[in-house]
C-alpha cells in the first residue's frame, strides 16, 4: 500500500485569544483511510486541517510519520496569471528548478483529473470545477502521503460537485493516499468515506465515528446509503442539543 507507513494520531485543543475552540478532539487515521470529518459551522473542522498541515499552533500532540502533505482548500487558489500547467508545477518549482520530468508528470496528473487539454488555459478560462481539478492536480504532484481537503466542491452546483466525487474516488482507489476530508455535508461524507469522525459545537470534541461499510460505487438513493445518513446526522443532533 503506497502512503505512510504508522498510524497518525491526533490529540489536540486549540484557543483563540483565550477562547477555546477545539478541546481534545481525539481520533487516529490509518494508512489508506479516506476519512471525512463533519460539523457545524465554527466547530473547528479548518482549523483542525490547519494543525495537521503545521499551519496552526496548538496543544496536545499529532504523532505522524511524513511530511509529505498535500491540501486542498475551499477557494482554488490558483495564480491568476499562470496557466493550469503552470500552476501545478508551482509547488515543484518552489523546492527546486522545473525540469521536463516534472512538466511531463504535471501533464500526466491534469489527465488523471480530466484536464487533457486545458494546459494552456487561464484560471479565468475555465469552470468553477476545472479550476478545483486544478487544484487537485497541484495538490497531488508533491506525491504527498496525506492529502487533507477542506470543503473543496462547496462552491459547486449540484450535478459538478457529484462529479467531482466520483473523479476523487477514482483517483483514491487508484493510489490509496490516506485523505482528511472536511465537510458539512453528511450525504457527502456518506458517500466518499471509509469512515466519518463526528464533531461536537464549540468547544469542539469527537461526538462519535460512524464507519461506512458500502460497497463502491455507492448508491446515494439505496436505504443502506440513507441510514448511515440518518446515524451521522443523529449523532449531530445529539451533542448540539445537549
Amino acid at each position: 500500500m503506497k502512503g505512510f507507513t504508522e498510524i497518525m494520531e491526533i490529540s489536540i485543543s486549540k484557543s483563540f485569544n483565550g477562547f477555546k475552540v477545539i478541546e481534545n478532539i481525539s481520533f487516529r487515521v490509518n494508512p489508506g483511510e479516506f476519512v471525512c470529518v463533519v460539523g457545524k459551522s465554527g466547530c473547528g473542522k479548518t482549523t483542525l486541517l490547519r494543525i495537521i498541515a503545521g499551519l496552526e499552533e496548538y496543544e496536545g500532540e499529532i504523532k505522524l510519520d511524513t511530511e509529505r502533505i498535500g491540501f486542498v482548500f475551499q477557494d482554488d487558489r490558483l495564480l491568476p496569471w499562470k496557466t493550469a500547467l503552470e500552476n501545478v508545477l508551482f509547488p515543484i518549482g518552489i523546492e527546486k528548478k522545473i525540469e521536463k520530468g516534472d512538466v511531463e508528470l504535471a501533464k500526466k496528473i491534469l489527465k488523471l483529473v480530466g484536464l487533457e487539454g486545458f494546459e494552456g488555459y487561464y484560471p479565468k478560462e475555465l469552470s468553477g470545477g476545472m479550476r478545483q481539478r486544478v487544484g487537485l492536480a497541484r495538490a497531488i504532484i508533491i506525491q504527498p502521503d496525506i492529502l487533507l481537503m477542506d470543503e473543496p466542491f462547496a462552491s459547486l452546483d449540484e450535478l459538478t460537485r457529484q462529479k467531482m466525487q466520483e473523479e476523487l474516488i477514482q483517483l483514491w482507489e487508484r493510489d490509496r493516499k490516506t485523505v482528511i476530508f472536511v465537510t458539512h455535508s453528511i450525504d457527502e461524507a456518506v458517500f466518499l468515506a471509509t469512515r466519518i469522525v463526528v464533531l461536537t459545537p464549540r468547544p469542539s470534541k469527537v461526538a462519535g465515528e460512524v464507519k461506512i461499510d458500502l460497497p463502491r460505487p455507492r448508491d446515494r438513493t439505496s436505504s443502506e446509503f440513507n441510514l448511515y445518513k440518518r446515524k451521522v446526522l443523529n449523532l449531530l443532533r445529539l451533542k448540539s442539543e445537549s
